[in-house]
């Protein structure tokens, strides 16, 4: 996985060079490299990268909370001139947390007809499971909470939940990294706060893993 900085020298005394930003995983990531920016000259922005390796002994584990710390040479600019000493010092600043979740393997996808496009990829690997949302109060609520939990696209209009209803059926459809079709029909009754039947199918088992996993 592939992190973009867009980054931006607000210091018009000083320029920036050979900036990266180190990622500290709280997981199974692991951090590869960084592809540095080679100068960051005043309100010029410019872009660096970090490349981190998934999880691979458990690859379902796909959440996690990176620390973040940019790391760059200062180099001081003559007021007069705006030219940059020929030495500069290491410097570094710390950043935000940074935070990957199962919406950030998955790209929203529109089908028509979710019914065929259910059929279509079939129940090879087809999953099913009951969750209680104990917390969650009316079946909009839980609606909306899957869909941006989950950051896939609803169909059939089934974000919509009809008037005193005591049960619905949302569709969901997104493409999982890698190019796997992956598909979601959450059936949600009321009852003590909301029962949901949830049913994945995928052209990739793994995939089926990782959502269950991540609602569970």
């Amino acid at each position: 996985m592939v992190f973009q900085f867009d980054c931006t020298n607000t210091l018009n005394d000083q320029l920036l060079e050979k900036v990266t930003v180190q990622m500290e995983p709280s997981d199974a990531y692991e951090m590869v490299c960084c592809v540095a920016a080679p100068a960051l000259h005043f309100n010029q922005p410019s872009s660096c990268y970090t490349l981190v390796m998934l999880p691979e002994d458990d690859p379902i584990a796909v959440s996690c909370t990176f620390s973040c710390t940019m790391k760059f040479v200062v180099k001081d600019c003559d007021p007069n001139t705006g030219l940059p000493e020929a030495e500069g010092y290491d410097d570094e600043y710390v950043l935000e947390d940074l935070e990957v979740t199962v919406s950030d393997h998955i790209q929203k996808v529109l089908k028509p007809n979710f019914t065929a496009a259910w059929d279509k990829v079939g129940d090879e690997f087809q999953k099913e499971e009951t969750f209680a949302l104990s917390s969650v109060k009316t079946l909009d609520e839980a609606v909306n909470n899957i869909i941006s939990f989950l950051g896939m696209q609803p169909c059939e209009r089934s974000d919509k939940v009809p008037e005193n209803k005591n049960a619905h059926t949302l569709y969901l459809a997104g493409v999982f990294r890698g190019g796997y079709d992956i598909l979601v029909r959450a059936r949600l009754a009321m009852a003590d706060g909301v029962t949901m039947q949830v049913t994945v199918r995928s052209e990739a088992e793994m995939a089926v893993d990782v959502i269950l996993a991540s609602v569970g």
